[in-house]
């Protein structure tokens, strides 16, 4: 059995809207989502033993332990009652806490992975919308994390129609290395508040993030982040993605992008995780060699 390095890709949510919410608390939302070449790795090899460890060597962001990847496995082996034990190695560089997705895209990739190996092996093969059920059981990003391209994601994050990211233009992500728990930012969120607070179009893709008054409140560095990246020459769009503490900036092209980390350089705090590049359209193929 071969073993396979995969890209787990960080999702950006250009915009997020909170509809509603069920008698246990599961939120209803509306979000355009696109992945950027930020991306974390997963090599996955037969191992006699279920194991996931971290290359801490190589990782930006470190997790004491990576329980996600340990439920994906477990969850993914009894659904299909398959018995083969892999070790996985996970290299970390998306922020931890910070609203892209990073630990729901390596379940996602890991997903991914196990089903390239068990259709290998099985007559039975698994479908993507099999992996689409699973995924929901493990976290409400991970499905969107299966497709990894710009899509609307919709219900409490299992409805999926795909959906057109403007291309060429490039992104700017500033993480002020303070974590906010997805849980409590929900927890607190206010249907009544004014929640279309900074709403800005980008062509014609509404930049906006329901979630950002609650989280400013919470941690006040969002605020800090969202008035530096205003201030940024040339700078297109900016906002808050997800429910984390990250921002972004969208700028036309190269130029204007190198002059926004010219100005960074003087004026961004030097624990702050800053990240430039492209959004691509990653689907199901994530796989490195």
């Amino acid at each position: 059995m071969k073993t396979l390095n995969l890209y787990a890709p960080a999702k950006l949510n250009l915009n997020l809207k909170i509809l509603s919410k069920d008698s246990d608390n599961y939120h209803f939302i509306n979000s355009h989502v696109c992945f950027i070449n930020l991306f974390d790795y997963l090599r996955i090899e037969p191992s006699y033993r279920t194991l996931v460890s971290v290359n801490y060597k190589e990782s930006n962001f470190f997790l004491k332990k990576d329980t996600i990847l340990q439920k994906t496995l477990e969850t993914f082996k009894k659904y299909f009652t398959w018995k083969k034990n892999f070790k996985v190695t996970l290299t970390k560089n998306i922020p931890i806490g910070a609203g892209l997705g990073g630990g729901s895209a390596d379940a996602a990739t890991l997903l991914l992975g196990l089903r390239y190996l068990y259709n290998k092996q099985n007559k039975f093969l698994i479908k993507i919308k099999d992996l689409i059920e699973l995924g929901q059981e493990i976290g409400s990003d991970v499905p969107a994390c299966i497709y990894s391209k710009s899509i609307i994601i919709s219900g409490k994050g299992e409805k999926i129609l795909p959906a057109k990211t403007p291309n060429n233009k490039k992104f700017l992500i500033v993480f002020p290395s303070v974590s906010l728990p997805t849980k409590r930012v929900f927890q607190l969120f206010n249907f009544n508040k004014n929640n279309n607070f900074n709403e800005q179009l980008f062509n014609d893709i509404p930049i906006t993030n329901a979630l950002l008054m609650t989280a400013m409140e919470i941690e006040p560095k969002i605020k800090e982040v969202l008035i530096l990246l205003k201030s940024l020459s040339y700078i297109k769009n900016y906002g808050m993605t997800g429910s984390g503490t990250t921002c972004f900036g969208i700028f036309e092209n190269k130029n204007h992008l190198e002059q926004a980390l010219k100005e960074l350089e003087s004026i961004a705090e030097k624990n702050w995780f800053i990240w430039h590049g492209n959004k691509k359209e990653f689907g199901f193929d994530r796989f490195l060699y």
